[in-house]
């Protein structure tokens, strides 16, 4: 067909998107489906021309590839990469990045090479497809009429997931765009999961709520995060989904009213302070409300930030001054008051949170930040391009985004990987433990912000600062607040647990090394692999191993709990029966990943196995585990103290317990008064550094004190014990 430059076609000219390429005029190509179009006219908003038939050029390509294959849902393949485009497009990201998503599955599911992605689109290009495409594990050839085991296919398949996720969070580091194309990819396929069968679906929905939505949460990407983690919910527990979405548009319409009274009132308040804001509120998403619920004990309609209001403000001053007018007009909750803003989280995120009696007497959670720090909190790492975006500026998409201007924590990861040479199961498992468990932030010396996950201690603080520091730490002078907010000093010992906002300063001595309870000690995956290479050095040769008598000293770390279902378990303690280290125990797997420990007597595991069984149900005997498989947590035991009777001696008791660390969860005290003697029960919440007899012997001390023992009837039959 010929092509048609002359002028005279100018009035009857095509789209920029449909201009001459390649030698052909837009004439003499095939229409482009709806999708394609509505892409194009997104993209258009935002970049060039020219950037435009890059994005062509690559649908060009990709559709050619995939064509006459069909999805699940029956639609072409080719709308899937359309769709994950368009996801992007909706953040503005650049032209290569949104080419690279037309492109993504080219490599793994059709006869294009990675090559030819290169020799076509070029190497940054390329290094965004690889990034995203599985990796293939190279297994040996079975000898012919072998039948490959189940659990054969079960290594295989979890080696490649891990290997899959290592070399996605290694190409991170290189280029932040790779991780967006993947949880753009994520996300529509869970939107379109209904089409897949029941098991490929429940696999697809676990690792989703395991791996992608925290990573998500990880860059900052919150509104990726929520629907990734309610689409998962939806399809691996549909009947409970339905029953929490049910409670919560009723708690939507219990406290619609009053949550509108309360933004007209807060408003109004700033107004007459000449701050201008706009206040809005949300309501939890589902399956955090879910989780929230479950770990805390309570019923959904307890959980005091159900519903949080945002104040959006233009500057960081209007923030500063929006928080004085709140906490003049209603009294603030102290235990509940966060300033990201001095101090953002290590994905970027800034508000202010606080919490207030407010009208009617409810606590109401209320976010305020400005416009900017809003959307930087929906769209995470994203907000580099959106916001170059807005300001009309192009983003040089062959020069890919430093890394450590948006996502520090994963060069640190990218470090810890050439560092220790982790293979990818021990990749996948600092992953989870290490970043994907609740972080806090606790500061140097110098202010410099530090982030480890929730119970580290001051050993994991130091071997984050760096492993000779570690390897001669001795303990620490730490800063911390009190309870009423005083700012006071202290030296702990290499066991105290970090507190958010903690200013640390690690104390070593060059006669210290790396002791075998350091293992017990260090919360994070990393400080453990530092501290077993540095055990295991201290090892003459092979003969010596062979005759240590207390493996767990030196040996290898013992892998984490998995369910049956093959990923890593969510472990939580049971409240029936109280099990604390050092007891026989047993676990019950549960819906989901999660595994509820109980002590081997628990009359609850044994009654709920038994209704299984009579039911015709699954996982019916209990999964045998040992302490070392479970990530430190802190368990609860419940203690009988007797003593010789005199005023405050309870007031004591709590006193030595909150001295040591330990939280007083309950209590009660009886007085024979005739005999001067007091019996007390005590609820404690332990933290996993603290052994029990350490906890017991510490109470003995308190004058008065006459006994401690455990209560070993809660939950279990005596016999059994």
């Amino acid at each position: 067909m010929r092509a048609i430059v002359s002028g005279k076609q100018n009035a009857d000219a095509p789209p920029a998107h449909q201009s001459v390429s390649d030698g052909a005029t837009s004439m003499s190509k095939p229409p482009l489906p709806a999708s394609m179009d509505a892409l194009l006219d997104l993209c258009g908003r935002y970049l060039p021309p020219d950037d435009l038939e890059l994005i062509r050029g690559a649908y060009e390509v990709a559709e050619a590839a995939h064509q006459g294959i069909r999805r699940k849902s029956g639609e072409p393949f080719i709308e899937h990469p359309v769709a994950v485009a368009t996801l992007l497009s909706e953040l503005a990201i650049d032209a290569p990045g949104i080419a690279a998503a037309l492109l993504h599955d080219t490599v793994e599911d059709t006869t294009l090479s990675l090559d030819d992605v290169r020799e076509r689109f070029g190497a940054g290009i390329a290094a965004i497809v690889d990034g995203v495409t599985k990796f293939v594990a190279v297994e040996p050839v079975e000898p012919e009429g072998d039948i490959v085991s189940v659990d054969a296919r079960k290594r295989k398949k979890a080696r490649q997931q891990s290997e899959t996720v290592r070399k996605l969070f290694l190409a991170m580091s290189e280029d932040p765009r790779v991780v967006l194309v993947k949880l753009a990819d994520r996300l529509h396929n869970m939107r379109t999961l209904g089409s897949m069968p029941p098991e490929k679906r429940e696999a697809i929905a676990r690792e989703t709520l395991d791996i992608y939505a925290p990573l998500a949460g990880r860059i900052g990407l919150y509104l990726v995060k929520s629907e990734l983690e309610d689409l998962g919910f939806l399809h691996l527990e549909p009947e409970t989904f339905a029953h929490v979405s049910a409670r919560l548009d009723d708690e939507m319409m219990k406290r619609a009213e009053w949550g509108k009274r309360m933004c007209r009132r807060v408003q109004r308040e700033l107004a007459a302070q000449g701050i201008q804001a706009a206040v809005n509120y949300r309501l939890k998403h589902t399956y955090r409300a879910y989780r929230e619920a479950e770990d805390s004990g309570m019923d959904i309609a307890g959980l005091h930030d159900l519903i949080a209001f945002r104040v959006l403000v233009d500057t960081k001053d209007d923030c500063y001054q929006a928080l004085r007018v709140i906490h003049h007009l209603w009294h603030p909750h102290t235990d509940r008051i966060r300033d990201y803003i001095a101090t953002p989280k290590i994905n970027g995120y800034q508000s202010f949170h606080t919490a207030v009696f407010a009208l009617d007497g409810r606590l109401a959670q209320i976010h305020i930040r400005t416009h900017r720090m809003h959307r930087a909190a929906q769209h995470g790492v994203a907000t580099y391009w959106l916001e170059r975006a807005a300001h009309g500026e192009r983003v040089d998409g062959a020069t890919p985004v430093r890394v450590a201007e948006v996502l520090g924590w994963v060069t640190h990861l990218a470090a810890w990987q050439r560092e220790l040479d982790l293979n990818a199961s021990d990749f996948m498992a600092a992953v989870r433990g290490d970043l994907f468990e609740e972080q806090i932030h606790v500061f140097t010396p110098k202010g410099q912000i530090r982030e480890l996950p929730e119970g580290s201690t001051v050993l994991d603080f130091a071997y984050l600062i760096h492993t000779e520091i570690g390897n001669h730490a001795v303990g620490a002078h730490v800063q911390t607040n009190t309870s009423q907010g005083i700012l006071i000093a202290r030296e702990v010992e290499v066991d105290y647990i970090l507190r958010r906002s903690d200013i640390v300063r690690v104390l070593t001595s060059p006669d210290a090394a790396p002791d075998a309870s350091w293992l017990d000690i260090a919360r994070t995956r990393y400080a453990r692999e530092k501290i077993g290479r540095a055990l295991r050095r201290t090892l003459d040769d092979a003969e010596r191993t062979r005759h240590v008598s207390e493996p767990t000293a030196l040996s290898s770390i013992v892998e984490p709990l998995r369910h049956p279902s093959g990923k890593r378990a969510q472990v939580e303690l049971g409240r029936c029966c109280f099990p604390c280290p050092g007891d026989h125990i047993a676990g019950l797997a549960g819906a989901g990943q999660r595994v509820t420990i109980h002590r081997a007597c628990c009359r609850t595991l044994r009654g709920a196995l038994a209704r299984r069984y009579d039911v015709g149900a699954s996982a019916t005997e209990p999964l045998a585990v040992i302490w070392p498989e479970i990530q430190p947590i802190t368990y609860r035991v419940h203690l009988e103290i007797s003593g010789q009777d005199h005023p405050g001696l309870m007031n004591e008791v709590a006193r030595c317990a909150a001295n040591i660390g330990i939280n007083v969860s309950g209590g009660r005290a009886y007085a024979n008064q005739s005999r001067h003697r007091a019996a007390m029960t005590l609820t404690l919440d332990v933290p996993p550094n603290l052994r029990l007899d350490f906890v017991l012997r510490r109470l003995h001390t308190v004058p008065g004190v006459l006994d401690v023992q455990r209560d070993m009837m809660k939950g279990c039959d005596e016999k059994r014990r």
